[in-house]
């Protein structure tokens, strides 16, 4: 009886510790096997734009042995802000240099055909007309010089004209764009409430929002924190545009000037002009562009034209045509600078008369009088252009410089702009992102973690079986 009872008590705590062990190498396994997942979603992850490396968090239980506790996605808001702020100023830059591009094609006459060659050969014409006053052919082919000129002219203009009108389709479909990512980002922000508020990991909710700010930084400038009850507040130009689940709109329209205006959009009129606050992303360069650079070079264009007009009309008139007529204007054009450019043509009394062309100042020295041509000749060397302080190559070539001066600028910010970019994303990448080499170490180590919590079930096994065949006999 005394040995029954010494094995009684024997496999009485016996019992108990391999059930622990047991309950132990189990928990052991879900655990390895959780981190394993983890693991292997991160380098299935690494190559996904916005993923944030996972790591698995284990802790170590009371009684023994260890089990998983959730997951921890690695990521640092400043870090992220210092991100999005370098795509937002990156992507502003290059779309300005990618627009710019396009304008300065305009003054690119490397062809022969732009307006620096047609306003050579209208001077050359004047001096052509000099030599022979009289002959029909001269005469037509300056008029055929002076109309190449102002249709030159016009052309470039309608372009800008048009650039600035397709740069406001563009801005508005970018704020279409914004809008509805906006929408997005709100719905992100309840998922992830509601998905963590129920104890799940809503590390890929997350991930995905970081890829919609991303992408929405390249359109406009952000500014994102957390406000008081956890939920991601999202300002883009000064304003708020997310917060929590709530969206609100941008809208585009122009002001008294012609200027484009961003206003955010309330639930009634009137909305708020936040146009001052826009300082990032392509929004920003598309408005730069159009507003700034394109209205300027038109500016400069209009007055090109106009003083160049001015100045041929007014020497013209005290000329006479072979018909003894004088007063004659050689140019149509509006009645002020604005808009000049895109006014400028062969004056209709002028258009199919030749003869009309005023070659003589005097009527008595008609029809070989030849005075006013080499007047009109002289005046490509005269300071007439940008306010009586250039000649009309120098006014020229300065439009040019400017166009060239604004894409070297923007192809210089674009570079700068980038490097800074690269540094913001490499900083992320060595905070967030997926080492391969790293995941496949721990790869190793939670398997063979895994293998060992698996031979010590199998051993715990063995020993139950052994212990339950004896307590049998």
């Amino acid at each position: 009886p005394h040995r029954l009872e010494r094995r009684a008590r024997h496999y009485g705590l016996v019992m108990p510790a391999l059930t622990q062990l047991l309950l132990t190498a189990r928990d052991a396994l879900s655990a390895q096997s959780f981190a394993l997942g983890v693991t292997g979603q991160n380098i299935t992850g690494s190559t996904t734009p916005g993923y944030a490396r996972r790591d698995a968090l284990l802790s170590a239980r009371e009684q023994g042995g260890v089990v998983a506790t959730g997951v921890r996605r690695v990521a640092d808001q400043y870090v992220d802000r210092r991100w999005l702020s370098a795509s937002s100023t990156s992507a502003r830059a290059s779309e300005r240099e990618g627009l710019l591009s396009r304008v300065e094609a305009l003054f690119d006459d490397t062809g022969g055909s732009g307006i620096g060659t047609q306003l050579d050969r209208l001077f050359s014409g004047f001096s052509q007309l000099a030599s022979t006053p009289s002959d029909p052919t001269a005469r037509q082919a300056l008029l055929d010089r002076a109309d190449a000129l102002a249709g030159r002219i016009r052309d470039n203009a309608d372009s800008i004209a048009t650039q600035r009108e397709e740069a406001l389709a563009q801005a508005r479909s970018v704020v279409g764009e914004i809008n509805g990512t906006a929408s997005k980002l709100a719905e992100l922000n309840r998922q992830i409430s509601v998905t963590e508020a129920q104890g799940g990991d809503a590390s890929s909710l997350r991930d995905q929002r970081d890829s919609l700010l991303l992408g929405l930084s390249s359109q406009v400038d952000l500014h994102t924190f957390v406000d008081g009850q956890g939920a991601l507040v999202v300002r883009a130009a000064g304003a708020t545009l997310v917060e929590g689940n709530v969206a609100q709109r941008f809208d585009i329209d122009l002001a008294g000037d012609g200027s484009m205006r961003l206003l955010l959009a309330g639930s009634g009129p009137p909305s708020m002009e936040i146009t001052a606050s826009l300082s990032g992303g392509a929004l920003a360069a598309i408005k730069e562009v159009r507003d700034s650079d394109l209205g300027s070079m038109a500016a400069e264009l209009d007055q090109f034209a106009w003083d160049l007009a001015s100045a041929v009309n007014t020497q013209h008139a005290v000329g006479f045509g072979l018909d003894g007529i004088g007063g004659r204007a050689l140019f149509s054009i509006s009645a002020s600078p604005a808009g000049a450019a895109r006014a400028i043509a062969l004056d209709s009394q002028m258009v199919g008369h030749p003869e009309r062309l005023a070659a003589s100042g005097q009527a008595t020295a008609l029809p070989g009088g030849s005075d006013n041509a080499v007047a009109l000749s002289g005046l490509s060397s005269q300071q007439l252009f940008s306010g009586n302080t250039r000649s009309a190559t120098q006014a020229w070539s300065d439009l040019v410089g400017d166009a060239g001066s604004r894409l070297a600028q923007a192809s210089a910010e674009t570079e700068i702009r980038q490097s800074i970019r690269a540094q913001a994303d490499s900083l992320r990448e060595s905070l967030s992102g997926v080492s391969l080499d790293e995941e496949m170490v721990s790869l190793t180590k939670y398997q063979h973690a895994y293998d060992a919590a698996a031979k010590v079930l199998a051993v715990v096994d063995e020993l139950l079986r052994e212990l339950l065949d004896k307590v049998g006999r």
